[in-house]
């Protein structure tokens, strides 16, 4: 008994199958392909081009920033880093107030269109008719308004929305349904039909324009801002950003100038305060001199220090002089008459007195040595020395009183000193304190005179926040719509949506086209694959016949030699299938009319008496008696029943009779058993054309008698199931050394061999179509 192994299934792709199987279906893509291209060029001819416009801005760095006034406290911390103020710079670009001052000066909110048949052309300076919108509504957003009957100074106005006209003169305000506008007629421009104007609520561009101008910062460290916007009308995307630039730039000046101004006031008012306070210290400086007599401290300390050490050098001069007049005087006081010293460097007086004294006392002295003392001269020598003694003393004594009060003197000039030598360190450090505080108002002073001045000249100075390094240019290549991606994609969509749309189908579809299909869910062999036939082909095998459908019977005939057992008697081969329609008839048919030969004639045995089919092959339609009334009759002769082949005089036939009302009984009687083994011994092969397995257990009645059973599927047509129900009849043992015959295969379903054609060499193929008619054949 024929089993199945199950083995584990693993899942193993064919790429080239696959590949194979989508490649048959390329007049699909090549169409699809083709419809795609054309929506492309399509899209392409009429799609508005909306082009990339770029401006470049640098920024000066912080330090080297003169709109500053006090830009010397900005190097104390005070202040962002400059790349945090470039981001914020970028925001302040696009921000409202800025764009609404665009809107405004450029008139963005009235548009003009030239339309056309399937795209409107906007204009942006070369309008023959332009637009001003005087007063709105709040709730206005948007109205478009064709002008017609331009006549002269007088026009129409047609609301697209709901075909109110109005009729309006140029120069005049007119009132329209959301407020009133004025017109303003160019004559160097013509008007054309179809001439439309669109007004705009001007905060709705402003919206527009904050989603569609885009800030980049390429290199923070560079400073550089690009400003880009993309629009289909190049001029208008031109001066849309040179006039961006333009209003950042004034903001930025009127923001610096609002900085100046109030950097001077802040400046007059500090430096109010600071002249107040530099008054004070100086008053508080003057006062202090004043009170303590001091024209210049250090001057004085220096002179106080100096005079101390002059008088007491002149008071120890004085002292020593003093000591030596006191001895002098004693010696005066003396009653001797010696010699008195001279030449003390004493009074010059005194001296000459002291000289002229020991000149007489010399010269009596002399004179004593010759004579006596009552000598007249030695008398009158006594009296004049007497009298210049007395003038000494006197001398002495006034000159003591002088020295005595000139060292009082100094004594008193070197206490006076001293004490002011003693005040100079407090002195100092009060006069230092009042000569700091002066000095800091003074700086602070000067510094704020020099900021005015440089704030004066910046307040003068129109410097741009900005420098405009590339003025506004469109790029010449639009980046919407890119010509190569839209044909790629076109390509591609091309491609994926019949790709998706097979590959659903090839998902969803559970029929079997080759015996790769039959392959990938049983065990069991496939013989041949019969090739498709059309209407008008001969579905017979006839003699000396070349064609793909008896080179496929021939193939078959000669794999059925490895499948059937060696035996003396006929080899019985049983043909069936899971449902009607499936082609076993067909097979059956001609596999009878190819194996039965000389060496060895066939017998085919109609064995579905439920819904006999062989006699559609034969000129007769209904032949009297078969297969039925052998079954139920057994009066009657098999020789009777067996029919010889008009096509192969080596192959009989017995029809299945008439149809009876109890085939299962017939076939379940035993006299079918007997009829093989009759048959057996007169002919080589006998053929069995049986039931369908599904639909009826006829079958299955006969199958015992079967050396190989020849179990046919359809492609195109028999689903995957019929495979597995197969595989459970052979697994139950209800069939035996089963083999798989797939039938109806077309070149494009990937038959073995069919790529090849059986037939090369020997058939013609006498109907060949053209290439055109075969293109959407599947």
């Amino acid at each position: 008994m024929q089993q199945i192994e199950l083995l584990e299934n693993e899942e193993k792709i064919d790429l080239r199958r696959v590949i194979t199987k989508y490649l048959y279906k390329w007049p699909w893509f090549l169409v699809s392909v083709l419809i795609f291209l054309l929506i492309a060029f399509v899209y392409l001819r009429y799609s508005v081009p909306k082009y990339q416009t770029k401006t470049t801005l640098k920024f000066d760095k912080k330090e080297n920033d003169l709109t500053s006034a006090l830009s010397d406290l900005s190097n104390l911390g005070i202040g962002l880093g400059n790349s945090d103020e470039l981001k914020s710079e970028a925001a302040v670009v696009t921000s409202r107030p800025i764009l609404t001052q665009v809107v405004n000066n450029l008139n963005l909110n009235v548009e003009y269109y030239n339309t056309g048949e399937i795209k409107d052309n906007q204009l942006f300076s070369k309008v023959p008719v332009a637009g001003k919108i005087v007063t709105f509504d709040n709730k206005f957003v948007s109205s478009e308004y064709n002008l017609t009957k331009v006549s002269g100074n007088d026009f129409t106005l047609v609301n697209e929305h709901n075909n109110i006209k109005f009729l309006g003169k140029f120069n005049i305000p007119l009132k329209l349904d959301f407020g009133v506008v004025v017109l303003t007629r160019n004559p160097e421009y013509e008007v054309k039909p179809g001439y439309k104007i669109v007004f705009w609520n001007p905060i709705e561009k402003v919206k527009k324009l904050e989603k569609t101008i885009e800030v980049n910062l390429p290199d923070e460290k560079a400073m550089l801002m690009d400003i880009s916007l993309i629009g289909s009308v190049p001029e208008k995307s031109e001066t849309i950003l040179n006039e961006v630039t333009r209003q950042y730039n004034l903001d930025g000046q009127k923001d610096k100038n609002l900085q100046a101004e109030n950097t001077q006031k802040f400046i007059d008012k500090r430096l109010e305060v600071i002249t107040r306070d530099l008054t004070g210290v100086e008053n508080q400086k003057e006062d202090f001199q004043n009170r303590n007599r001091i024209v210049d401290l250090q001057a004085q300390a220096e002179l106080a220090m100096q005079n101390t050490s002059e008088n007491t050098k002149t008071l120890l001069q004085q002292q020593a002089q003093l000591d030596l007049l006191n001895s002098l005087s004693a010696e005066a006081l003396k009653g001797n008459n010696q010699l008195m010293p001279s030449n003390l460097g004493l009074n010059p007086s005194l001296e000459q007195s002291i000289a002229q004294y020991n000149q007489i006392l010399i010269s009596r002295n002399k004179t004593l040595k010759q004579a006596t003392n009552e000598n007249p001269a030695v008398i009158e020598m006594n009296r004049e020395i007497a009298s210049l003694k007395d003038i000494i003393r006197d001398n002495i004594r006034e000159q003591k009183d002088a020295v005595k009060a000139t060292i009082s003197q100094l004594q008193n000039q070197i206490t006076t000193s001293n004490s002011m030598i003693e005040k100079v360190p407090g002195q100092s450090k009060v006069y230092r304190g009042i000569e700091r505080q002066q000095n800091l108002k003074e700086q602070l002073f000067l510094f704020l005179l020099q900021k005015r001045e440089e704030n004066a000249i910046n307040l003068s100075v129109d410097v741009p926040k900005a420098k405009i390094v590339n003025p506004a240019f469109t790029e010449d290549e639009p980046v919407s719509p890119k010509k190569n991606i839209i044909v790629l994609g076109a390509v591609l969509l091309g491609l994926l949506i019949p790709f998706a749309i097979f590959y659903l189908i090839f998902i969803l579809d559970d029929k079997i086209y080759s015996r790769e299909d039959i392959k990938e869910r049983s065990s069991l062999g496939v013989l041949v694959d019969i090739p498709s036939l059309k209407d008008n082909d001969n579905h017979l095998v006839q003699k000396k016949d070349f064609s793909e459908l008896a080179e496929a019977f021939r193939v078959l005939v000669s794999n059925l030699k490895f499948v059937l057992p060696k035996k003396d008697s006929a080899k019985i081969i049983m043909v069936t299938s899971s449902v009607k329609g499936e082609g076993k008839t067909l097979v059956s048919v001609n596999l009878a009319l190819t194996i039965g030969n000389k060496n060895g004639r066939a017998l085919l045995i109609g064995s579905d008496i439920r819904n006999p089919q062989i006699q559609r092959y034969d000129s007769e339609p209904v032949k009297r008696k078969g297969l039925t009334e052998f079954l139920y009759d057994e009066s009657v002769n098999v020789e009777d029943l067996i029919h010889n082949s008009y096509t192969n005089p080596y192959c009989d036939v017995i029809y299945a009779g008439t149809i009876p009302p109890n085939p299962q009984e017939l076939l379940s009687n035993g006299r079918y058993q007997k009829l093989i083994a009759q048959m057996s011994s007169m002919y080589a092969y006998i053929i069995i054309d049986s039931a369908p397995l599904m639909l009826v257990s006829d079958t299955l009645s006969i199958a015992d008698v079967a050396d190989a059973t020849l179990y046919v599927v359809r492609s195109g047509e028999s689903k995957n199931i019929l495979i597995d129900f197969a595989n459970d009849l052979v697994n139950d043992g209800k069939l035996s050394n089963v083999s798989f015959i797939v039938n109806d295969v077309t070149k494009r379903a990937g038959g073995y061999g069919y790529n090849y054609s059986y037939g090369y060499g020997y058939s013609e193929d006498k109907n060949k179509k053209k290439w055109w008619s075969k293109i959407f054949k599947s």
